[in-house]
């Protein structure tokens, strides 16, 4: 890969998610590296690395953080936290894609800063439905 160019970062613990979220995302003309990762832990000291490794350059680097809520280790609440509250990060696009539709937890992630909230759908038709809306953000 080009290192020029952006990346999709993916946080995402759920295999069968994180497959039909790349498959779409991958689908048609985004020529863009998605890179998954799949606890919290993970995604933090991801984060961190590649802020060493772009020398703060972190947001011209990443398209778009797509976050699931429910994570091992660090929930994706507290790294939206994270990632909202630093200026390296702060400006980079933060979807959540969660199970959750609980309003409370929406309307904390929008307190938080996140750029948009999608409630995963049960049936797999509205699912890759949603993918493919997410998809334009790219």
């Amino acid at each position: 890969m080009n290192d020029g160019e952006k990346k999709i970062i993916l946080v995402e613990d759920d295999p069968d998610h994180a497959d039909l979220i790349t498959e779409i995302l991958m689908g048609g003309d985004i020529e863009t590296e998605i890179v998954l990762v799949q606890d919290g832990i993970e995604a933090l000291d991801y984060f961190q690395e590649l802020v060493i490794k772009w020398n703060g350059q972190i947001e011209y680097k990443i398209k778009l953080i797509i976050l699931d809520l429910n994570l091992p280790k660090i929930s994706g609440m507290d790294i939206l936290k994270f990632l909202k509250k630093d200026s390296k990060y702060s400006k980079i696009p933060v979807i959540i894609l969660s199970t959750s539709s609980d309003q409370r937890t929406i309307d904390e992630a929008y307190k938080n800063g996140v750029n948009g909230y999608f409630v995963k759908p049960a049936s797999y038709e509205e699912f890759v439905e949603k993918i493919k809306i997410l998809k334009k953000f790219c």
